[in-house]
């Protein structure tokens, strides 16, 4: 309501923000990994923005080719990012 304040976010408990920032700097990737793990996964989060809200023709033009071939990867090894894919070209075709 108007007016009124959001209650304060309380986050995580301590002892889980601890487990997750332990598992993070000992599991995950590092270094120059870490670096190709970061632009992979941003690359591709905003190709799936872009499919969903400007459908694929339009995507295709606005992707620059180190971008297709980093998308063309992983819709050739990755099944859980084809069938995200393909979902959304399924939506888009119904619109």
């Amino acid at each position: 309501m108007v007016g009124e304040k959001d209650p304060p976010e309380q986050g995580m408990p301590a002892l889980m923000g601890e487990i997750m920032a332990f598992a993070m700097r000992n599991l995950g990737p590092k270094g120059i990994n870490f670096a190709r793990y970061s632009v992979d996964y941003h690359l591709l989060r905003n190709y799936l923005h872009i499919l969903d809200e400007w459908g694929e023709t339009r995507t295709n033009m606005a992707l620059p080719a180190y971008a297709k071939e980093i998308v063309e990867h992983y819709l050739q090894t990755d099944s859980s990012f084809k069938e995200i894919v393909t979902k959304i070209r399924d939506k888009s075709a119904e619109r």
